[in-house]
């Protein structure tokens, strides 16, 4: 074996950092309290999935496999893993439940990971002669010797077009599943206005935008010498997911109160008009049970009282100290909890009592609850029992 020239470029450096950036949000999905939300601990596989991948290929392009050939090809097991974990995390998003038969979704992965011995046995001269055959196809071979084929069913001789059908065929299943929901919830597609909804519609779209490149590259270079790109507009993938996390999280809202009183300080709004807007906002959630509504709507609610979005959005904020989402959550929580302790209604479904609160689906619903009483709606109703 003789060197090779390591590269540095700016493809290089952008895929390194997604990769950091792959790991980091792996930890972050993982982590005890974030993975007990199924659809987080899907989420967080997929991107640890998707860093190994990608870390293949930057090993790949800077030439740095060929110090540490011996791992040569160790991602590629994890390409079959990549588009059911996907699935997985849309269909947990939508309904929080896993079934024993889920897990067969996985036999392709770890038959890969299996059959793959046949390679990873082989010599490393072997393996630099491959690494050196999808990357450096000028370059002469080396002598080796083989004991055993490293690929007696062709599988990795069909591998890129394997990859594309696994990937289509879930991909396929992700977007009837979204478009099913956004159905049911009488909702567009192509527009959908719940914030979940449309996240996961674009997460999707980006893995078809993958699969678009995926074929392009692969029609277009020879080897495995456009696999660069696909690392790159992965680790863009990976920033907006990031960007997402970070957008979303509850840190930047410490200084709300200071923030809320800047915001209404030219308000006109007298003590005693703030007093009646709050009276009917009480009287809405406590004896009409407006949260119950699954169209609820600050804008809606608003008008239900016969006052302008502005000044009642200023009455919840100051008066009640929170944001109009956060106090529609509470009354919601505060209703299931109530169901939940009932004799007459505490054995309905997860189901059920999320919609009679006013959710759209059981994994918001779910999220809710445990965010505000640090338990699952079925470990209450357990706890309750005794």
């Amino acid at each position: 074996m003789y060197n090779i020239d390591l590269r540095f470029d700016v493809f290089s450096s952008f895929i390194l950092l997604g990769v950091v950036q792959c790991l980091f949000l792996t930890y972050f999905f993982l982590k005890k309290d974030n993975r007990e939300l199924i659809s987080n601990l899907f989420n967080g596989l997929t991107i640890f999935c998707i860093s190994m991948v990608t870390l293949d290929i930057w090993l790949n392009y800077t030439g740095y496999m060929a110090k540490i050939i011996f791992m040569d090809n160790f991602s590629e097991p994890f390409n079959f893993a990549i588009a059911p974990l996907a699935y997985l995390y849309v269909r947990t998003s939508i309904k929080p439940d896993i079934k024993k038969k889920d897990y067969l979704h996985f036999i392709p992965f770890i038959f890969l990971v299996l059959y793959s011995f046949f390679y990873f046995l082989q010599s490393n001269e072997y393996k630099f002669n491959s690494f050196l055959y999808s990357y450096h196809p000028s370059f002469p071979r080396i002598a080796f010797t083989q004991s055993f084929r490293s690929d007696p069913l062709a599988v990795r001789e069909n591998l890129s077009l394997l990859i594309l059908a696994h990937f289509l065929i879930y991909l396929s299943l992700s977007f009837r599943i979204i478009y099913l929901q956004s159905k049911s919830m009488h909702q567009s597609f192509h527009k959908p206005q719940n914030h979940s909804l449309r996240w996961l519609r674009n997460n999707m779209i980006h893995f078809f935008a993958v699969i678009v490149l995926f074929v392009f590259i692969k029609t277009t270079f020879k080897h495995d010498l456009g696999d660069y790109l696909i690392a790159s507009y992965t680790s863009i993938l990976i920033y907006l997911i990031s960007f997402h996390v970070i957008n979303h999280s509850s840190f930047f809202g410490q200084n709300r109160l200071d923030q809320t009183a800047r915001k209404y300080e030219k308000s006109s709004l007298n003590k005693t008009q703030k007093e009646a807007i709050l009276s009917k906002l009480q009287e809405m959630m406590k004896s009409e049970k407006y949260y119950i509504n699954n169209m609820a709507s600050l804008p809606h609610l608003a008008k239900s009282i016969g006052e302008s979005r502005h000044h009642v959005s200023q009455v919840i904020n100051e008066e009640i100290g929170k944001s109009f989402f956060e106090w529609l959550a509470e009354n919601r929580i505060e209703e299931a909890k109530r169901l939940l302790s009932d004799v007459q209604t505490n054995t309905i479904t997860i189901d059920e009592l999320a919609e009679k609160v006013g959710y759209n689906s059981k994994s918001a619903f779910n999220k809710a609850f445990k965010k505000l009483t640090q338990l699952t709606p079925t470990q209450f109703r357990a706890q309750d029992k005794y």
